[in-house]
């Protein structure tokens, strides 16, 4: 497992810089910078970069859409601020520079494979930009895209329409599988590929199911996508050891981005929503302890309880709340990018909108079955028969417990809930929006300073709050 030490020690692209936007990427001349060596390999380029990419993902990107989510629901501080919708330009700084800092390590190692001819490495690095790029124009709506990871060539990247971006995507993951399937080159990945080990099927899986998760996202727009895109039966991730996510370590530097956050730093303020927790009971839900810590301390101890979202009872002690339990924050927890769950639960919406219910009932509970293995739950068999659980002709069914599937990844559960309304939310207490469960994230302040004409001529300059109800391109309906 490489750790942030040496990701920071070996990768030109993991410096960190100021003067200029972070979608601009750094203004650096490796040249004369001692600090980093001038010829990085492929094979320490990429574990570099999916590190990045699991402590982006499984931190700040998971963080602040899952608050709103209510997957988590913080008591103070930081996570209590993102659990009221108290989110502006300073708030998103972070998350967007290590969004863009993780794109540039991968195009670096595109730059670097297209030049060696190693064309996995190229094929990985271009899946890894599609899924980082969709992430980040799904949080945020228009991006710099295209003049976007220049560097000094444009330090004032333009702001691309989210349509514009969309087809683009998927054009950059059907090329991605393209030059894996080619299995040409001097360099191939091995021990160094943190999710696959390079094996190149898997991939192909990955990529596909990464074109259908884009694809499903335009249901509002496109509606017919995804199944035109099933009908044509791709290699997709249909069983969990398939599954694609970033191992991580058992040392404090290289461990669990949620592990760090709740549990290295002492923070004792990163609670779990009572939202999902009370689903998750009302369905006896054998996966309860997995996913969510009991209680420490006090009378409480060893119960699973959540906060009520906005809920700003103290719980420094640890009496009260759960946490985040060993499933998806314990010191080697991987980070999910796509899982088989997600998948068959994809293939169920779609089967279930267009009158298929034996292959949307068989992909329902084919989803929670992989979802139970993939975190070494047992029952899920009897599970499937709980009066709440067992599969009727309901798409809100179907996405009530993928809102719990995706957990794992708060951002798409986000994604889900603005496509389609599911499940029902409470609004958090003593909200910033007037009551509007935010549908988009603030551009960071830091693109408001450096690259100001370009956001300007863009999307506009965002109105603190406001800016959080306005849908991106793929939500409006």
């Amino acid at each position: 497992m490489i750790t942030k030490n040496i990701l920071k020690n070996f990768l030109v692209a993991g410096a960190i810089i100021t003067g200029f936007s972070s979608s601009c990427s750094r203004d650096l001349n490796i040249n004369n910078n001692p600090n980093y060596p001038t010829d990085v390999p492929e094979n320490v380029l990429l574990p570099a970069a999916m590190a990045n990419m699991g402590y982006t993902m499984g931190g700040e990107a998971s963080r602040m859409p899952g608050s709103i989510m209510q997957y988590y629901a913080g008591h103070r501080g930081q996570p209590y601020d993102y659990a009221i919708y108290e989110i502006t330009g300073s708030s998103t700084d972070v998350l967007w520079t290590n969004l863009y800092d993780v794109l540039y390590d991968l195009r670096t190692l595109e730059k670097k494979s297209e030049a060696s001819g190693d064309k996995v490495y190229l094929g990985i690095s271009q899946i890894l930009q599609a899924y980082t790029f969709g992430v980040t124009t799904d949080l945020f709506g228009d991006i710099p895209f295209s003049e976007a990871l220049k560097g000094p060539l444009k330090i004032n990247p333009a702001y691309d329409k989210q349509e514009i971006i969309y087809p683009q995507l998927i054009s950059m993951v059907d090329k991605g599988i393209a030059n894996i399937k080619l299995n040409q080159g001097v360099l191939k990945p091995g021990s160094d590929d943190l999710i696959y080990g390079g094996n190149i099927l898997k991939w192909e899986k990955f990529g596909n199911s990464l074109k259908l998760r884009l694809l499903n996202h335009l249901s509002l727009r496109q509606p017919n996508a995804a199944a035109q895109f099933l009908a044509t039966n791709p290699n997709l991730i249909t069983n969990y050891v398939d599954d694609a996510k970033i191992k991580m370590g058992t040392s404090s530097n290289s461990a669990n981005p949620m592990y760090q956050f709740d549990k290295l730093s002492g923070r004792e303020d990163q609670a779990v929503g009572s939202t999902i927790v009370n689903k998750m009971k009302a369905n006896n839900d054998p996966r309860l302890n997995l996913y969510f810590e009991g209680i420490t301390n006090g009378s409480l101890a060893g119960q699973i309880i959540g906060n009520t979202p906005g809920g700003d009872t103290d719980d420094s002690g640890r009496t009260r709340f759960s946490r985040i339990g060993q499933a998806f924050a314990s010191i080697n927890s991987p980070i999910y990018l796509i899982t088989a769950s997600e998948v068959h639960f994809i293939i169920a919406e779609n089967a279930q909108k267009s009158g298929n219910l034996v292959t949307a009932s068989a992909a329902y509970n084919e989803a929670i079955t992989q979802s139970f293995n993939s975190i070494g739950a047992t029952g899920a068999s009897n599970y499937l028969l709980q009066p709440n659980v067992i599969f009727v002709n309901s798409l809100g069914k179907i996405m009530e417990q993928k809102y719990i599937t995706m957990f794992q990844t708060p951002y798409e559960g986000w994604s889900d809930w603005r496509r389609t309304g599911f499940p029902n939310l409470v609004v958090a207490t003593d909200n910033r929006t007037n009551g509007i469960i935010p549908v988009r994230l603030s551009y960071p302040q830091i693109e408001i300073n450096v690259n100001g004409a370009s956001l300007a001529a863009g999307p506009g300059m965002p109105t603190p709050y406001e800016i959080l109800k306005v849908p991106v391109w793929w939500d409006a309906n």
